[in-house]
């Protein structure tokens, strides 16, 4: 079951959007959670935080909250297992090339026979007596961002247990050849980012995407991304606090 912040917001007609956590821990994630946000992500593969971290913070999350997703620092299945069983909403797999490499992740959190998982819930409030509901709460979402990974979409989107394709635009370019950090303020993913959404749409599931604020990510909210990231937590902190200090920088007598 798809958590209520997300499934909210898509019934509704928009796009969930996310806040990101890596440089911080919990002060980050209670910030997004009381500014309103839909989901938090938190970040195991590009930050100092590691899946034990992520796993603390998700055991404290209330069941009111909105959606806790982790992406994990690679497409393992002890770490998968591991997050699941620590209460995560939705996970985020890196470096997803093949329909095979999907399928092993979506095995990470179903339990046999459907899966490999283990048992071993660590959050209290996780419905330990139907394992088919302690499966189906997390959102299994896998990344596009390699060459293989584009030439693959049609055969990734198609397996089953998936929630949706997340791109990292960086990567991705890079895997195409081109500048990183244009992916963010340019247009020179749009054709593949559209036949990654014309692919997410067939098998009727969400495309998500990173951005590093709210403006690009607008743009590609009106392009079909349902699942939008905001931003990391630096990156806001630092905007903000630009933004306050020039404030006062710009008053009479400062």
């Amino acid at each position: 079951m798809t958590h209520r912040s997300l499934s909210g917001a898509w019934e509704s007609g928009r796009a969930a959007l996310g806040g990101w956590v890596a440089a911080g821990g919990e002060f980050s994630l209670h910030g997004y959670q009381r500014a309103g946000y839909d989901y938090v992500g938190i970040d195991c593969q590009h930050s100092a935080l590691d899946e034990a971290d992520a796993a603390v913070l998700l055991q404290r999350a209330a069941p009111a909250d909105p959606a806790t997703i982790v992406r994990v620092s690679k497409n393992d299945a002890t770490l998968i297992g591991r997050l699941a069983d620590a209460g995560a909403d939705g996970i985020i797999v890196p470096m997803i090339s093949t329909a095979q490499q999907a399928q092993e992740a979506v095995a990470a959190i179903r339990y046999p026979p459907a899966g490999i998982r283990s048992f071993g819930p660590s959050r209290a409030d996780l419905p330990v007596s139907d394992l088919t509901e302690m499966a189906a709460r997390v959102s299994l979402f896998v990344m596009i961002e390699t060459a293989e990974g584009l030439d693959n979409v049609e055969e990734i989107t198609q397996v089953p247990g998936l929630a949706g394709i997340y791109v990292g635009p960086a990567d991705l370019s890079i895997g195409l050849g081109l500048e990183p950090m244009r992916a963010f303020t340019t247009d020179q993913l749009a054709e593949p980012i559209e036949r990654i959404r014309k692919a997410c749409e067939a098998s009727g599931i969400v495309l998500g995407m990173h951005q590093i604020d709210g403006a690009n990510a607008r743009r590609w909210i009106e392009r079909g991304v349902r699942l939008a990231t905001l931003g990391g937590d630096l990156g806001m902190f630092i905007t903000a606090a630009r933004a306050q200090l020039q404030l006062a920088r710009d008053a009479p007598g400062a």
